[in-house]
């Protein structure tokens, strides 16, 4: 199916629910047999069924989702009293045969996403049951951002091969509810993991934690509404999540130096003038709604400081530049192959793009035509990977630039954390490398990159050997990578027979992380594993491999500290955790690694890294301290 076109005749069509009723097994109002008189979605949200639709039959469980239309012929075989569902009908009022056969397509799918589309089933059933007509105009008002969310689930689906990134999912689903209570366990409750889990995911893809990111994203619309509307303080406060004007407007000086009122006073002038005022975020609603009051959103600031998070006033040159790129660029799209438009407009240094061999490189978010040899790249993630093929980038996110490992990086701008489309673009890139996160996280999402500069979005390997190659191929490297990747299989085996005397072959090894009030124990990616584990190929003790390994778990109790060390340890504390080091000590001193003294101190902010560079020097750390110990 093509999912571009069916997406477009939803932008340009009116339509109309027309009813939602709710079905449960469990009270016998599901229907053997329904025939359709207009279009429908059905969603089944608990226990599982043999559905019919157009005589395919199709085993679902929640969350499904089923789509058909007029004279369709629905079927339901619950196995089970838990079986319930939502069956939602419409009427697409379009110009033509064609576009309408479009809406009495029949189609299914399994979303990855439950909450979301559970949640505003639920919103509209309730307010469809109400007798009230503005109840009702709120429902209808309901349905298309339900189907949004199912037409963004079927594309990203479509688009994406594997399973979609866990934390691009958190990002939207922040965007989304930035105004609700929204906690670290909320959202790992979404996603089915632990609160510890996700704020790692979180730090390792984005660098902040999901809460500093909340903060961010509340701060940035408060900034849009104080410029852009004469709501009170209270009411922006309010829509933005903080019952309390006054902890809103000590927050909000905290993380930009000013006051609310003296915001709006020294920089709507500025906003005024500005053609891309009406710049927003791809997935945050430009709406202004009631806010449920929070009484609990004090603890939404418990992961730290977000001063990171300033921004500065807009520079109107560069941004005039940039609303004529976007708009040149809207002018000239590609198709859905996802091609850019055009490289961004310079009087000065305009590319002439007859004289640069370009090629299609696909990514995850399609096809792309960039540089056969990018000379001006801008990376939001991958600095070292990019460093260890001889490429310097013009930007980068202060995240990466802030390893201590990397050497050289004095010319590199600091485009920020989210990153600032503005200063990027003042770059003048010829290429942008993103992950999926970061492209999330830049105002205007990966289309406002996109149009400044040939964009792609690449995985997250955390393994240098898969980056190295891969962008050997993005930069027209490939001898260069070769030769690395190479260079380092060879010190591979060179520091494993150098170790080799020195390591008993039943030696089991941790990696622990002390922090204040919380202890890590790390598996196979980062903080020094992928080189213990992997390319070492030294063994884990069998809690680690069961749990952190093959499992999820990260954070755990001190109690449970003695299950999972081994014969060795690795150990970081983090600055300020002194009085939980005491009490860990108390709890590492009957381990083997203890009693042996084979505790190997590691610096936590040397080890964090996973890129090329980083892991070629923590190889010589770790080896170092391997041999030195046993001399």
């Amino acid at each position: 199916m093509d999912w571009e076109t069916h997406i477009e005749r939803w932008t340009r069509t009116a339509v109309r629910l027309l009813d939602i009723r709710q079905y449960c097994a469990g009270n016998g109002t599901v229907p053997d047999r329904y025939v359709a008189h207009t279009s429908f979605f059905v969603v089944t949200t608990q226990g599982e069924a043999r559905v019919s639709l157009s005589g395919t039959v199709y085993q679902t469980r929640s969350l499904h989702i089923l789509h058909g239309g007029k004279e369709v012929e629905l079927g339901f075989m619950p196995q089970g009293n838990d079986f319930a569902c939502y069956l939602i009908l419409y009427k697409a009022a379009c110009e033509s045969p064609e576009e309408l056969e479009s809406f009495h397509m029949s189609y299914a799918f399994t979303p990855y996403a439950l909450l979301p589309l559970q949640e505003k089933c639920q919103a509209m059933y309730r307010l469809w049951q109400q007798a009230t007509p503005m109840d009702k105009l709120q429902a209808q008002s309901a349905f298309l951002p339900f189907v949004y969310e199912v037409m963004r689930q079927v594309r990203t689906s479509a688009m994406e091969t594997g399973k979609p990134n866990l934390i691009t999912e958190a990002i939207h689903y922040i965007h989304e509810h930035y105004k609700e209570s929204i906690t670290a366990e909320d959202l790992a409750g979404i996603y089915s993991c632990s609160a510890s889990y996700l704020s790692r995911l979180f730090k390792n893809q984005i660098g902040v934690g999901p809460i500093e990111y909340l903060i961010h994203v509340r701060i940035h619309r408060s900034k849009q509404f104080l410029l852009r509307s004469e709501a009170r303080i209270q009411e922006i406060a309010s829509s933005v999540g903080y019952a309390d004007v006054y902890y809103f407007s000590r927050l909000f000086k905290k993380h930009t130096g000013y006051s609310p009122l003296q915001y709006r006073k020294d920089n709507r002038q500025t906003v005024q003038n500005n053609p891309l005022r009406l710049l927003e975020s791809s997935i945050v609603s430009q709406n202004l709604t009631p806010h449920n009051e929070n009484e609990n959103y004090y603890q939404l600031i418990r992961e730290g400081d977000t001063s990171m998070f300033r921004f500065s006033r807009p520079k109107f040159g560069a941004m005039m530049l940039l609303c004529t790129t976007m708009l040149l660029s809207a002018c000239q799209a590609g198709s859905d192959t996802g091609t850019p438009a055009s490289q961004p407009a310079s009087t000065d240094n305009a590319v002439d793009n007859a004289t640069v061999e370009m090629r299609m490189y696909k990514h995850l978010k399609g096809q792309t035509e960039i540089p056969v040899k990018p000379q001006h790249v801008v990376s939001l993630f991958h600095l070292g990977e990019l460093m260890a093929l001889g490429v310097k980038p013009v930007g980068a996110t202060t995240f990466i630039l802030k390893n201590p490992l990397l050497s050289d990086i004095s010319d590199i701008a600091d485009i920020g954390v989210p990153p600032d489309a503005e200063k990027i673009l003042s770059l003048e890139p010829d290429l942008i490398v993103t992950t999926g996160p970061f492209a999330e996280v830049v105002e205007g999402g990966y289309e406002a990159l996109s149009r400044i500069a040939p964009t792609i979005v690449v995985e997250q390997y955390d393994d240098p050997v898969k980056d190295v190659e891969m962008f050997g191929d993005i930069l027209g490297k490939q001898e260069e990578a070769k030769q690395w990747n190479e260079a380092f299989a060879e010190k591979i085996v060179e520091y494993r027979k150098k170790i080799s005397p020195f390591i008993g072959a039943d030696d089991t090894f941790s990696i622990l992380n002390v922090r204040p009030g919380a202890v890590f124990v790390y598996g196979d990616t980062n903080m020094g594993g992928n080189i213990i584990y992997k390319y070492l190929g030294l063994k884990p003790t069998d809690k680690v491999k069961t749990d952190v390994i093959n499992g999820e778990t990260w954070e755990i109790s001190a109690e449970a500290i003695p299950d999972f060390i081994g014969d060795r340890l690795f150990l970081a504390v983090n600055e300020g955790a002194e009085e939980k080091m005491k009490e860990v000590e108390k709890l590492l001193r009957n381990s083997p690694a203890w009693k042996s003294g084979r505790i190997y101190n590691i610096d936590f902010n040397q080890f964090l890294p996973s890129d090329p560079i980083s892991v070629e020097q923590q190889l010589d750390i770790i080896v170092n301290l391997l041999v030195d110990n046993n001399k």
